[in-house]
């Protein structure tokens, strides 16, 4: 598993924990549904439970790409875990998991382009201060549930790495990645009666925070 070339302070861990495509089948709309409190929400959840995947989960693909290009490699979740544990007795984040519940949107202003700016307001003031501001971003997500298995397949629609998409013949799905050349690495397929179900949803991702990225970022380095 590949680690972060050093460790990151702890107000930017926190700063990770707060940030937090495919062809669509053919007839099916995007439901959109989620609001960027909803992804707040997700991640409060997700911290209360432990579940790393899926507080990273709520970050967007933009932010990841980002610090991996900084980085030189992939960034992913091991590396996110790995900073959580190793700051998990910390007693600044005690104080966090003590106030994080309280945590709630203040203001938020969406600006048009699939952006929106807004503030997360603390029940005191912790670490990088009672007020965060945020950067967050929608994106369209595709999931595709198989019957017997626990997690589904999924990807963006404006991601052609990974995609889906439903034969002429037979009606069946196919998930397929491809490298950035295009060229097909890996592909899967299963008859309709297998398929548990197939969505399409817009949600929100924690896409950035400002000065506090930079910082990141020069940390990667």
């Amino acid at each position: 598993m590949h680690r972060l070339i050093r460790p990151a302070p702890l107000a930017l861990l926190c700063f990770l924990a707060l940030v937090a495509a495919p062809h669509v089948a053919r007839g099916q709309e995007p439901t959109v549904r989620g609001k960027p409190e909803e992804t707040l929400a997700r991640f409060k959840g997700a911290f209360a439970r432990n579940d790393h995947q899926s507080e990273w989960d709520t970050l967007s693909p933009g932010f990841k790409r980002r610090i991996s290009a900084q980085v030189g490699r992939t960034v992913d979740v091991g590396d996110y875990t790995a900073m959580r544990e190793q700051h998990r007795n910390d007693p600044r984040m005690r104080e966090l998991r003590q106030w994080l519940p309280s945590a709630g949107m203040t203001r938020i202003r969406y600006r048009g382009d699939g952006y929106a700016d807004v503030n997360i307001r603390f029940g005191a003031a912790i670490l990088v201060g009672q007020d965060v501001s945020a950067r967050m971003v929608n994106h369209t997500l595709w999931e595709l549930w198989i019957h017997g298995e626990t997690q589904p397949y999924w990807g963006f629609t404006d991601d052609q790495t990974m995609r889906v998409y439903r034969t002429r013949e037979g009606n069946n799905y196919v998930v397929e990645t491809r490298d950035a050349k295009g060229k097909v690495t890996w592909r899967k397929q299963w008859k309709p009666e297998q398929v548990r179900s197939y969505q399409v949803s817009t949600r929100w991702y924690f896409d950035g925070f400002g000065t506090i990225e930079q910082e990141f970022m020069k940390e990667l380095r």
